[in-house]
């Protein structure tokens, strides 16, 4: 992966979040919906250290 884009790498993230729902909406329990929140913090964190920094030239 060292030359794939890593904002790429950052929405292959979200694919995470398939399974998660698929067992939550199977079994019904709401300590599932934990999971999700874990993946959608990694994918913000990943999205977030990938991004383009905003310099300002003074």
């Amino acid at each position: 992966m060292a030359g794939s884009n890593p904002r790429i790498v950052t929405l292959l993230a979200l694919l995470g979040l398939a399974p998660v729902a698929y067992y939550m909406q199977g079994t019904g329990r709401t300590i599932v919906a934990l999971s999700l929140v874990s993946v959608v913090i990694i994918a913000a964190s990943l999205y977030l250290m990938t991004a383009t920094a905003e310099s300002r030239a003074a």
